[in-house]
């Protein structure tokens, strides 16, 4: 008998968590993609900053400081596929401290870390038709940790900017002392002459202990706005000939960018290693026409 009751209480948990999470979802969307992470999926996913199959998709990454497995010099850790791993269902994108003979760039560098790109798999154009993003996560704390949930270009002609940063997280904020902001922007205008609209959550892991509790975090952009969320509530809202000029708004097919990190002029101060950034899922809606 309590096996039957034991089976009972796991589906109303499991029906509980569901209309947790679909009550959080803008009303008039529906569900075109989800990720679980039970394997890693190359359907969704590509390591690193380059296509899986194809090299030439690749991020922009910097021509004299950068390469095939550094973005730029604000990064400190080496891109190497096996940061990026599955572990009971979650995802898994680890900063580590050890010493690495890069081979692009070609130097040596005192920490490793993971990161995954949606390039050419994974894309939409939330002002030709609404999108929403959801994502189940957990993030890295310390001085130095820079992780990140962004969108960037996935045009064959692909140009930096436009770039929205949905979630990126700074341990300590560059040379300031500005610490614990988890940041919502949207980077845009052309490479010599970028603007940036920019908004922090201050105290964010000391107000969400978001390395140590689940967070739904929701991202909604549309032709007229972006609206960002965590648990349901809206923290932030851009709207378009407001907050961004009219021509300056977002109008590209653009991708996934995830990515753990970490800031070259930040010391480690408090910053434990290992750490990672963890994925539960990631679900994508569409705006129902």
């Amino acid at each position: 008998m309590s096996s039957c009751q034991d089976n009972e209480s796991e589906v109303v948990a499991e029906i509980k968590e569901t209309l947790e999470q679909i009550e959080y979802v803008p009303e008039d969307y529906h569900l075109v993609l989800t990720d679980d992470f039970n394997t890693f999926s190359s359907q969704n996913w590509s390591k690193g900053l380059t296509h899986d199959e194809d090299p030439s998709i690749k991020m922009i990454w910097n021509k004299n400081k950068g390469g095939r497995n550094l973005l730029n010099d604000n990064y400190a850790g080496y891109l190497i596929d096996d940061n990026v791993y599955i572990n009971q269902g979650y995802l898994y994108l680890e900063n580590r401290k050890e010493t690495i003979q890069g081979a692009d760039p070609d130097r040596t560098f005192e920490y490793s870390t993971g990161w995954i790109n949606s390039l050419q798999k994974i894309n939409f154009n939330g002002s030709r038709k609404g999108v929403y993003i959801e994502v189940k996560a957990k993030f890295p704390k310390g001085d130095k940790v820079w992780p990140a949930i962004w969108l960037i270009d996935d045009s064959l002609s692909r140009a930096w900017p436009p770039e929205v940063d949905i979630w990126e997280y700074f341990g300590k904020f560059f040379n300031t002392t500005k610490k614990d902001q988890m940041y919502m922007r949207f980077i845009y205008g052309k490479w010599n002459d970028k603007h940036d609209h920019s908004v922090p959550i201050n105290n964010f892991q000391k107000n969400y202990k978001a390395s140590e509790d689940w967070h739904i975090y929701g991202y909604q952009w549309t032709k007229t706005s972006m609206k960002w969320f965590i648990d349901g509530q809206l923290l932030h809202t851009k709207t378009k000939g407001v907050d961004v000029l009219a021509q300056d708004w977002p109008d590209k097919t653009m991708c996934l960018v995830i990515n753990n990190g970490l800031l070259n002029v930040v010391n480690e101060g408090n910053t434990v290693f290992p750490n990672a950034l963890v994925l539960d899922y990631l679900k994508v809606f569409e705006y129902k026409e």
